[in-house]
């Protein structure tokens, strides 16, 4: 069975939601989602962040099913952080990175979506609130047991992903064309 993931990346609460192929999932209306993460703390030091990377970098993997077909990121924004996060702005980049390089060594397509691409998939408006994009993908996926707004939003990129590849058909007049770059993915 292979699937695809949406990974909202982050240290503290990264949401995952994993859609498998319809054709051969057991239940193909009911998405897996999880949260993985710790609180880092204040003034950690350049080591002790790099550490937590890893560890988050290992417990998102280690969430993930063994065949993944496509992994839709919500994208790391471009603008500059202010400097008090800075150091998350860095480690969320890292965490990223990585996870990306992995993919992309077993040759699995990972694409990223920003976030106000990501929330005028779900809802209609690329600025709605975290409420508002929960609420249209419990609409969407009503068996869904959505536990906070990073599976929200995880599951939204897992939709799109799914949707790209032929598995689920648009729904809303929204769903249909969201702006991605699905350079490499094969359909």
């Amino acid at each position: 069975m292979t699937s695809v993931i949406g990974l909202d990346p982050s240290l503290t609460a990264a949401g995952i939601a994993i859609l498998d192929d319809p054709k051969s999932a057991e239940t193909p209306n009911v998405p897996r989602l999880l949260t993985v993460g710790e609180s880092g703390r204040k003034g950690a030091t350049l080591t002790e962040r790099a550490t937590r990377v890893g560890r988050q970098y290992e417990l998102i993997l280690r969430s993930m099913p063994p065949a993944v077909r496509l992994v839709v990121i919500e994208a790391v924004p471009v603008h500059n952080p202010s400097p008090n996060m800075a150091s998350l702005y860095q480690e969320r980049s890292a965490l990223v990175l990585r996870l990306v390089e992995f993919l992309a060594k077993r040759g699995i397509p990972a694409v990223d979506v920003n976030l106000s691409t990501l929330k005028l998939f779900a809802t209609g408006n690329g600025r709605a609130d975290k409420t508002e994009v929960i609420a249209s993908m419990k609409s969407l996926w009503p068996h869904a047991i959505i536990k906070n707004d990073n599976e929200g939003d995880a599951l939204s990129l897992a939709s799109m992903g799914a949707q790209f590849l032929g598995w689920h058909e648009p729904e809303l007049p929204h769903h249909y064309a969201p702006k991605v770059d699905w350079t490499g993915v094969k359909r």
